[in-house]
């Protein structure tokens, strides 16, 4: 584990130990969670690039619309009621 110092204006430091006291969370647990959730947010966000099987499997599908090998959207939830009625 590493430790970082980070600098807060006075009105944001008050407002981070509220919000964690309001969750019954310790302040440096509550700030290292957050910040963790914020990069992990991002990254989600971003994504990671594609593999090139996953681009293949895209250009598969693109070629499918151009090529009109589609399903309506009644057709699809047709087959789902046939394949998994009780």
């Amino acid at each position: 584990m590493e430790t970082i110092s980070v600098p807060f204006q006075s009105d944001a430091a008050d407002r981070l130990k509220r919000a964690a006291a309001e969750i019954g969370m310790p302040l440096e647990v509550f700030i290292a969670s957050a910040a963790e959730q914020f990069v992990t947010d991002n990254e989600a966000r971003l994504g990671d690039p594609l593999s090139p099987e996953q681009v293949a499997a895209i250009e598969r599908g693109l070629a499918d619309v151009t090529a009109g090998r589609t399903s309506s959207h009644a057709e699809v939830f047709e087959e789902l009621k046939v394949r998994f009625a009780r």
